[in-house]
């Protein structure tokens, strides 16, 4: 053996996995295919911006113990992001009685509904008495938070996340002064003698495997040159997108033989897509409106950008455009200069007015990223059954985490994917101390 575990995936969850296995004592090669760590926070500091620029994940929804004791630990400093959301109508300001407090209502019937019925938020609505404006509202809050189909999202899998949400104060948000990677930064010093335990650039093409060992072949993506990594059992905390990818595609992964169980749960589940930009204007132009000032959110019901976040209560001149769900899966343009167009046309028809020119734009497209495929993962009609047969181990041998694998209703989180990367590997530990009594 060249090592006891190999982590393919330095996402959160398996730098988590990796910390857990290293303090007890477990010697570790993490591999990941990417030339950077944390998967999909993805951190831009740019010396001409106020503040860290985040392309990936932002808000950290709640108080998850996974973060906070990280936050705690290491100092960090944090914020509570401005919940006052605004919903527009071409520049008409609606009254939260009319939109929000209804959508909500909504939001709370779908949950008791599915007690009895599981069945997609869009049947829901067709059966639900209140009037269209407010469905239509319920159905881009549905959409946008979760990057999902409402013709596809599980109304059970709603009504889960949102109770476990609720026990954390889900419904707050935070974001990190030093930028989201400062998370991932601590979570790399949190992995004993990490220097020689992680390897960068090396692409993962096959596990052949049996009950006990496996072989891991590998390329470097820098010269080319291929290598394996023979070890007693392996941590697959790819994303989900690149979990349902079929070799020989870009990112996918070969396993020999097909754990035949997993495969098809991951294929069960579903990949939401998201577009999200970020601009930096001269001045942030919308604080000089009383009515817009003071906003975190403005959520409307635009075809494609509808959702826009501010940086308040930190002052600053950047404003993030959100399109996700059905409205990120019409829209697939890849070109950056399309996506600014496109993206500032939105907003001028939500804000009624015309938008300055920009001084800087920043994006990363998630969707055709071989790495990644999209943005994080939902549950169909159906499926509820899937993300348990995903996180449970194959023979002592293969174990997969991430976000899609959590199983307490805080998947297509952060905390979500560290808690999946701890479970994964405590319990490869189980196993092992199993193993032994018997052996003993």
């Amino acid at each position: 053996m060249d090592c006891d575990v190999v982590i393919v995936g330095a996402g959160v969850a398996g730098l988590a996995a990796a910390a857990v296995l290293k303090k007890a004592g477990v010697d570790v090669r993490c591999l990941e295919a990417g030339n950077r760590l944390g998967g999909r926070i993805l951190t831009l500091h740019d010396p001409l911006s106020p503040l860290p620029i985040e392309l990936g994940a932002e808000f950290i929804h709640g108080r998850p113990p996974e973060i906070w004791d990280l936050i705690r630990g290491n100092s960090l400093p944090a914020f509570e992001h401005t919940p006052k959301a605004l919903h527009l109508d071409r520049g008409r300001i609606l009254k939260e009685d009319e939109v929000g407090d209804a959508a909500g209502g909504i939001l709370e019937e779908a949950a008791k509904s599915a007690k009895r019925q599981d069945q997609s938020f869009e049947e829901y609505l067709r059966h639900s008495p209140q009037p269209a404006g407010v469905k239509n509202w319920a159905r881009v809050y549905v959409e946008g938070f979760n990057a999902a189909r409402k013709e596809e999202v599980s109304t059970a899998w709603l009504a889960q996340d949102a109770e476990a949400a609720g026990k954390i104060d889900g419904d707050r948000s935070f974001r990190l002064i030093g930028g989201y990677d400062s998370i991932v930064t601590a979570l790399l010093r949190s992995i004993p003698e990490h220097e020689s335990a992680i390897q960068l650039n090396v692409l993962v093409k096959k596990v052949l495997w049996r009950a006990g060992s496996a072989e891991v072949r590998y390329q470097s993506r820098l010269d080319g040159q291929a290598a394996v990594l023979r070890c007693r059992e392996v941590i697959v905390t790819v994303p989900l997108g690149v979990l349902q990818a079929a070799p020989p595609s870009p990112g996918a992964i070969l396993f020999d033989p097909e754990p035949g169980g997993i495969l098809k749960a991951a294929k069960a589940l579903r990949f939401g897509q998201v577009y999200r930009v970020t601009f930096r204007f001269r001045a942030a132009f919308w604080e000089e409106d009383e009515e817009l000032k003071n906003a975190g959110f403005l959520v409307s019901q635009e075809k494609q950008f509808f959702t826009w976040w501010t940086t308040h209560p930190v002052l600053s001149p950047l404003l993030t455009g959100w399109m996700a769900g059905s409205a990120a899966e019409r829209f697939r343009s890849a070109a950056p200069g399309r996506i600014a167009a496109e993206a500032l046309a939105s907003l001028s028809r939500i804000l009624h007015r015309k938008i300055p020119t920009p001084d800087a734009m920043h994006f990363h497209n998630w969707r055709t990223d071989p790495f990644f495929r999209g943005a994080y993962s939902y549950v169909p009609v159906n499926a509820s059954t899937a993300r348990r047969v995903l996180a449970e181990p194959v023979q002592g041998t293969l174990f997969f985490a991430g976000e899609a694998t959590e199983l307490n209703g805080h998947s297509a989180t952060v905390h979500g994917a560290i808690a999946s990367g701890i479970r994964a590997a405590e319990s490869l530990l189980a196993n092992r101390k199993r193993i032994l009594r018997r052996v003993g």
